[in-house]
């Protein structure tokens, strides 16, 4: 058996031909447990060879201790290269990629690349080398270009803001207060006037088309250049299969003119057609994000998930139309008053998410009583 079976098949079968002294030819003694356990003769059949004066044939050794590899091999002919051929692959994914917007084009090129250059990153050396050896050779004085000196703790910035409050008068405090204040008013004048006392302040973004999208972006924690990102997420929330039926049924046939208000040809800035609107967008918003979102201009809405339920801890994203074109992030005091939710929200929306409604209902009510009666 010599080169036809492995080394360590014959090392086990060297090692049982010890016991072939006194076990025999007995099954009972033997056990057969290199047989059943290894696919090997045991001590009893090793006894039955040698009793016959019969050599190991090569068949009593199992198929696994015989095999050089453990690759499948191929019958002659049969290796083709379709396993290795990447030509139906590759058409596939320009297939895609062609199919894609230039968001989607960006982030799969990103994935090709990881692919094709595996050695190189995206990641940047910082600009500047930072000194990190050297100390503090006075006390008290930071040196300059080193990060080795010592912040002072969350106590001692406490303490100091504390002296320093007492040894300034009331008036100074009100000052810096105004100072610090972002609170734009061209804006909030173009809110209701029974919600302006709860607005805390109005941030600005950059009016190129995206800025719906970027203040969603913003309010999500992706900072307000990530807007692309929004615009993916929400064009996958729609073809989404776990509610591909609720959109169906709410867009109708304005399904595609959804999409495609989603997908754009170029970064920077978009036409009419690509800007975020609503209540479509957010529909889109509320579900993919499991948020509150809720817009003040004309008209101020609720959008509520459509697919969950009540959640105490939601996050409450409020956004602003201001100017007939431009959207704006606006930040409320705790507990402020919700608008109402649209008609197709009511009637769409799924029976768990009946919740929703239910735990924001003081909320809701208390802007019914801000709002004026119309005549």
């Amino acid at each position: 058996m010599r080169g036809s079976v492995s080394r360590a098949a014959l090392r086990r079968i060297a090692e049982e031909l010890l016991r072939v002294d006194y076990v025999g030819t007995n099954r009972q003694i033997c056990g057969c447990t290199l047989r059943t356990s290894y696919g090997l003769p045991c001590a009893c059949e090793l006894g039955r060879y040698r009793v016959g004066g019969i050599p190991i044939p090569i068949d009593a050794v199992h198929v696994h201790w015989r095999k050089l590899t453990m690759e499948v091999e191929l019958e002659k002919g049969e290796d083709d290269g379709s396993e290795v051929d990447m030509t139906a692959a590759m058409d596939e994914l320009w297939r895609r990629f062609r199919s894609l917007d230039v968001v989607g084009k960006r982030a799969l090129r990103s994935r090709v690349c990881e692919l094709a250059y595996p050695t190189m990153t995206t990641l940047c050396p910082p600009p500047e080398k930072i000194k990190t050896k050297g100390g503090v050779k006075k006390k008290g004085k930071k040196p300059a270009d080193y990060d080795v000196y010592r912040d002072p703790s969350y106590h001692e910035y406490v303490d100091k803001a504390s002296q320093s409050s007492q040894r300034q008068s009331q008036p100074s405090q009100t000052s810096k207060k105004i100072k610090l204040s972002k609170k734009q008013p061209q804006f909030i004048v173009q809110f209701p006037n029974h919600i302006r006392s709860y607005i805390e302040d109005v941030v600005n973004v950059e009016s190129d088309g995206n800025c719906g999208f970027r203040v969603i972006a913003s309010l999500h924690g992706y900072g307000e250049d990530g807007w692309s990102m929004v615009r993916r997420e929400l064009g996958l929330e729609l073809i989404d299969k776990d509610r591909s039926t609720l959109y169906d049924k709410l867009f109708s046939n304005r399904l595609s003119a959804v999409r495609e208000s989603l997908m754009i040809e170029s970064f920077g800035s978009q036409p009419p057609e690509k800007w975020m609107s609503l209540p479509d967008m957010g529909y889109l918003i509320a579900n993919r994000y499991n948020v509150v979102l809720v817009c003040l201009g004309n008209p101020c809405i609720t959008f509520f998930p459509m697919t969950s339920s009540h959640s105490p801890n939601v996050s409450i994203y409020c956004i602003g139309f201001v100017n007939q074109n431009h959207w704006v992030q606006v930040n409320m005091k705790e507990g402020f008053p919700l608008p109402p939710v649209t008609l197709d929200w009511k009637k769409f929306r799924s029976h768990i998410a009946t919740t929703w409604m239910l735990g924001f209902a003081g909320r809701m009510q208390h802007w019914q009583l801000l709002t004026p009666v119309l005549a």
